[in-house]
């Protein structure tokens, strides 16, 4: 048979591991050149962000930007931005969340440009997108091989390694409140009330909408990473007659009545993933009324509201399943807290790969450090072995959760820990030579790629990694 004659399109649709549990719930694994194991999970070409007031819908998304760039500095350099549209942004605000990362530390990358913060004081929408659109085109041009890096991934021939341009990263917070010049030029025109400002709303949905039919194509090209928050609200829609329906559901995961405000419908369909935060509580210890983890025992004064646990329900992903729920563990002051928020969840999951008692335990897979209630978080701070043993041990428990075919690998912590050292493997070196995230360039990275399904290989005998003598 004639065969159609189309070029294809490329074999991987890269994501950038972010960690913090939304890595393997949005991913799958995909093997390497030397028969490694990739996670492809993590942040997509276009992420959406909804909820309602005060859910840290605009910090968790800092986030996902930020652990993407932070792991790409590691080795290519990058650019981020973020449009402004509610004009609330304050900058120093955004230094405090840089903190945390490997690559920010003791740098201002909003002071050297790195990441670019402005607002709607500055560009109208449509501007600001125009501006966007320039710098793809004219700064990352397809095939530049200043900008070009090596992925770990395959091509089609299952020998090369695909080639991409370095990600680059935006944010609209929010895209609710996107508004273009025109619209902007109806409202100072026409008083509340005058008949002319009746096609506003109708004006500005048609500019979302071309938006968001365009932006795809543009960063898939350019693979550029686009992150947008919305605000949820009450579908107010009345429906006519007694007995008619109330207003369809947008989306199959999303409550009867919720509405994603000020967006199209192409929003719900051409994200890669849509994250939802839909409750926040206070992390707060019944019996001192202090933060259930201090960051140390000094930081435990009663009335201390800093620490908060967000679940974050996936409304809709295009590389996993829809409808899960992640608590993410927030910080006021600092953001997402990766490492808390892994250890949250294997606490949760039945205590999965702690030992030791309700007080004082220790993971199993670094049992040489002990842990409590009120020092797990300074620890994990300092600790890099810690947080890298944290990190197996979440993946670890995500993987029985979500990758039921492989239950041959299935075993607890402990078991991997026995058998790893038994087969003569140096856990020492695997917690601090290593790290479970790709990256381009991913063979010049000082730390040696192992990732947790590799570990998980390695004790069947069906692996070992192609980096150790």
């Amino acid at each position: 048979m004639i065969k159609q004659d189309f070029q294809p399109a490329p074999s991987v649709k890269i994501m950038l591991n972010i960690g913090a549990c939304l890595d393997i719930p949005t991913g799958f694994y995909v093997k390497g050149k030397h028969g490694e194991s990739i996670l492809l999970g993590g942040l997509g070409a276009l992420t959406g962000i909804t909820g309602r007031g005060n859910m840290f819908k605009s910090t968790i998304m800092h986030y996902m930007m930020l652990s993407a760039a932070d792991r790409l500095l590691s080795t290519a350099d990058t650019s981020m931005s973020t449009y402004d549209t509610e004009i609330n942004i304050h900058e120093e605000r955004l230094r405090s969340l840089t903190s945390q990362f490997e690559s920010f530390k003791d740098k201002d990358i909003i002071g050297d440009g790195t990441w670019l913060i402005t607002d709607r004081t500055v560009y109208h929408g449509n501007a600001w997108y125009e501006k966007l659109k320039s710098y793809l085109k004219e700064q990352k041009k397809p095939g530049d091989k200043d900008i070009m890096y090596e992925t770990p991934f395959l091509e089609r021939d299952g020998k090369t390694l695909m080639r991409t341009i370095v990600p680059t990263f935006s944010e609209v917070d929010s895209f609710s409140r996107f508004e273009t010049e025109d619209v902007a030029r109806m409202q100072d025109e026409n008083e509340l009330g005058d008949s002319g400002g009746n096609t506003i709303h109708m004006r500005q949905g048609l500019a979302k909408m071309r938006f968001l039919m365009e932006i795809p194509g543009l960063s898939g090209t350019h693979n550029h990473f686009l992150l947008l928050s919305a605000h949820l609200g009450q579908d107010t829609a009345i429906a006519s007659g007694p007995y008619a329906a109330p207003p369809p559901k947008k989306l199959q995961h999303m409550k009867m009545g919720e509405k994603i405000k000020g967006v199209t419908d192409q929003f719900f369909f051409l994200t890669n993933n849509f994250w939802m935060a839909n409750g926040v509580s206070p992390m707060v210890n019944q019996g001192t009324k202090g933060p259930e983890y201090p960051k140390s025992s000094d930081n435990n004064a009663a009335g201390d509201v800093d620490l908060n646990m967000v679940s974050l329900k996936q409304l809709r992903s295009k590389s996993g399943p829809s409808g899960n729920t992640i608590e993410v563990i927030v910080s006021q002051t600092e953001g997402v807290l990766p490492g808390m928020t892994e250890f949250h969840y294997i606490k949760e999951s039945g205590r999965f790969g702690l030992n030791g008692s309700l007080q004082n335990y220790a993971l199993d897979l670094y049992p040489d450090c002990k842990l409590s209630r009120t020092t797990v978080r300074g620890k994990l701070d300092k600790d890099a072995k810690l947080r890298r043993a944290m990190n197996i041990t979440s993946e670890m428990c995500q993987i029985q959760e979500y990758f039921k075919a492989q239950s041959e690998l299935f075993c607890t912590p402990a078991e991997l820990y026995k058998d790893l050292k038994e087969l003569g493997y140096d856990w020492d070196m695997i917690l601090s030579q290593t790290r479970g995230w790709w990256t381009l360039n991913n063979e010049t990275h000082p730390l040696k790629f192992l990732s947790t399904m590799d570990l998980l290989r390695m004790r069947k005998g069906e692996y070992k990694p192609y980096w150790l003598k």
